[in-house]
């Protein structure tokens, strides 16, 4: 419940500093690519180490005045976790490979940094769709892979941070740094308390 209020109060910080949002205007199509650095988070959660996965997809761009901006985004996203038990070739593996396609819809704020360099920081919701799970096991020289059939299926999350767009030729390179929160259970099992949480960085251009 208290990461569902910051998340809300997060959003009503960014409209409340904007300006009056005026017409939506188109600003640009973009693609982006990056790496995200993921791990699951809970009290049912046990020792996990963090587990670095690739992110990719598009985006576009809506302005509503000067400074304020709305950007939905179509993301491939991994996350997981892993778990080391021991050392050396001697060392129980255990890798848990979570693979969702992503659909944040953030309320971006633009900053009065610099004329043509635009910094701006934001926040939205960034509901996501497991596409594919699986736990790998390594221990002894042994390799099992299973399908893991007992998470839901759509994962709630939210997601807030900052970054930089610089102008490159026709259109801008943009950099941002973001943190994406899950705010329901990964489990089936309802008690159980097991969320995603992951760390992203993003490189892409906006036409």
């Amino acid at each position: 419940m208290g990461k569902k209020l910051s998340a809300a109060v997060a959003t009503a910080a960014l409209l409340a500093l904007a300006p009056a949002p005026a017409r939506p205007e188109v600003l640009g199509f973009g693609l982006k690519a990056g790496v995200a650095f993921a791990n699951v988070f809970g009290h049912d959660v046990y020792d996990q180490r963090f587990r670095a996965g690739l992110t990719d997809g598009i985006f576009l761009t809506f302005g509503l005045g000067r400074s304020l901006a709305v950007q939905p985004e179509l993301l491939f996203v991994m996350k997981g976790s892993r778990y080391v038990n021991g050392r050396g070739s001697d060392a129980y593996r255990e890798t848990m490979s979570l693979e969702y396609v992503e659909m944040p819809i953030l309320v971006k704020l633009y900053l009065p940094v610099l004329r043509r360099l635009r910094a701006h920081v934001f926040a939205g919701p960034a509901p996501a769709l497991n596409i594919r799970a699986r736990v790998e096991t390594r221990f002894a020289g042994d390799v099992q892979e299973e399908s893991l059939d007992d998470l839901m299926g759509v994962d709630l999350g939210f997601a807030a941070g900052a970054g930089l767009e610089i102008p490159s030729g026709r259109g801008r390179v943009t950099v941002d740094l973001r943190y994406t929160a899950g705010l329901t259970t990964l489990s089936k099992r309802p008690d159980d308390d097991i969320r995603n949480g992951a760390l992203s960085l993003l490189v892409g251009y906006l036409f």
